[in-house]
């Protein structure tokens, strides 16, 4: 570090920006409007929004030049114009062929419109090209990146604490992986073997002592009992828990863990990148946790992790997926400040207003984007991070996504996998009783190849998860084990269309493809 002075601290508010902490609890409009829509009912509003950035940066321009005459040799002309033209309706035909990840009809991956906010405080940073590396190289957006991460943090219920923006949850997870490493010197990492599988890379990547995959339990949650005998004979660094599990979106029991934590000491990151914001459904507008009660439709045990957040010593969300934002878009936070300072780097060229927050001096990540920070700021502008903005779409998506498991068996053998506790469903089905992997699998191709990507006119754009191993054993106990994998049906309803798009149910509609896709016996 050499003899750089460095700030004893930086808040992630700058005392003199008082006011702007409350900038994300004034009005809003009802979050469902806050798209383009699935079939673009809002690009005439959105032609308006985006000719009132381009201009106010035009405008903006003009106003720096003060006296500086313009560049004629700079402009366009005509023909270069049409030039430019003709390649971009080539570019534009490109995607004619793109998967409309914007319809309510697709439902494959984590993937959906960005929020129309985002997508109007992505261009208009863009417009500026900020990198939020340093202070210096996007004053506004690190303004902005730290109001969106200490919003984050006190959705999370963390007191004070630290974070930032990545390129996405992998990025977050080897960052908190490394301070953690870097901080507490030795132990192993272990999580589920439902974990995103970024982890077994990390763990790669930074040669930590070791890696120990838990089993997973009838719920495709960590088996508690396993992670035990494992905390009791190792020295265990880093548990991780699941907020979430990208395959069925399965929320380990973090209330739990934590009192074997207590016991044993090690640190708890909490995997929320898809999961955390389904924490908002059970937030007031002043991030009070709501009683139980009043949240009567969401299951006891999905209230209780999703109350238990608070407890992590550091969690990665991301607001590229739940958050509305458009990728890449993760985020990274910790409960302990002190974690950052391991990590800590320096460099003689940049980071030079040191009054200021250099968010670059605590990441893994050099250059990052100030476009992204300007999206998820306008979007907690529009939507807050409580059961009136965020908390509505997610109790819309994580309500489908129940009725439809309660619904699943009216398709002639279809079963769900496991119940959902966020909004994936994962299904299959079994051949009216038949209890063979090789029978499900065959069902299970025959309607993936019409309802996926695979189908150029599939009413639906579904996926498939494949299970082996352990969790394929433990999850189809009492079938005919003839096959060393099996491939269920995965639904990702992240849009919260399913149950009413204007007059239209895309619930009795996917249950009708489905029939119609179901091989004939």
């Amino acid at each position: 570090m050499g003899s750089m002075k460095l700030p004893i601290r930086i808040d992630c508010f700058n005392p003199e920006q008082g006011e702007k902490r409350k900038m994300f609890d004034k009005g809003f409009v009802p979050s469902r409007k806050m798209t383009l829509g699935g079939m673009g009912e809002n690009f005439p509003a959105f032609r308006r929004l985006l000719d009132q950035v381009i201009t106010w940066h035009e405008s903006w321009r003009h106003s720096l030049a003060q006296s500086d005459p313009p560049a004629a040799e700079l402009t366009l002309t005509a023909e270069e114009e049409r030039a430019l033209g003709t390649a971009i309706q080539e570019f534009l035909e490109r995607f004619s062929n793109n998967v409309p990840l914007f319809s309510p009809r697709y439902a494959a991956q984590m993937a959906r419109d960005p929020a129309l906010p985002a997508v109007l405080g992505y261009i208009g940073a863009l417009l500026l090209n900020p990198n939020n590396h340093a202070y210096e190289g996007g004053p506004a957006t690190t303004e902005m990146e730290m109001e969106v991460t200490e919003s984050l943090l006190r959705m999370a219920g963390f007191e004070g604490g630290w974070g930032h923006l990545t390129s996405g949850g992998s990025l977050a997870n080897m960052e908190a992986l490394w301070a953690v490493r870097d901080f507490r010197k030795s132990g192993i990492v272990v999580f589920s073997r439902g974990s995103h599988y970024s982890w077994k890379r990390i763990s790669s990547i930074l040669r930590v002592d070791g890696l120990e995959e838990i089993d997973v339990d009838e719920h495709y949650r960590m088996d508690l009992n396993h992670l035990e005998e494992v905390l009791r004979s190792k020295n265990v660094m880093l548990v991780v828990a699941n907020l979430g599990t990208t395959g069925t979106g399965a929320i380990d029991s973090l209330s739990e863990i934590v009192r074997l934590r207590q016991r044993y000491g090690f640190h708890l990151h909490v995997d929320a990148a898809y999961g955390g914001y389904a924490r908002t459904v059970i937030l007031d507008p002043e991030m009070r946790i709501l009683p139980q009660d009043s949240q009567s439709w969401l299951e006891p045990y999905v209230y209780a992790q999703l109350a238990s957040l608070h407890f992590a010593d550091s969690i990665t969300i991301d607001p590229h997926k739940h958050g509305l934002s458009p990728y890449g878009a993760g985020a990274v936070l910790y409960k302990d400040e002190r974690l950052r300072n391991v990590i800590l780097n320096t460099a003689p060229y940049t980071y030079h207003k040191l009054d200021k927050p250099n968010i670059g001096m605590w990441t893994l990540e050099g250059s990052r984007p100030g476009a992204s920070a300007a999206a998820a700021w306008l979007t907690l502008r529009m939507i807050p991070l409580d059961v009136r903005g965020f908390g509505s779409l997610l109790s819309d998506t994580m309500r489908a996504a129940r009725d439809l498991s309660r619904r699943i068996g009216e398709v002639d053998g279809m079963v769900s996998l496991v119940r959902p506790d966020l909004d994936i469903l994962c299904f299959f089905g079994d051949g009216e009783g038949e209890k063979r992997l090789s029978r499900i699998n065959e069902r299970t191709e025959g309607v993936y190849r019409i309802l996926s990507i695979e189908n150029p006119r599939a009413p639906f754009i579904l996926s498939k998860l494949v299970l082996t191993g352990q969790p394929l054993k433990k999850l189809f106990a009492g079938y005919e084990i003839d096959a060393e994998r099996v491939s269920v049906m995965r639904g990702v309803f992240l849009k919260p269309y399913m149950r009413s798009y204007g007059t239209t149910s895309y619930t009795e509609k996917l249950l009708t493809a489905l029939r119609d896709a179901l091989p004939r016996e």
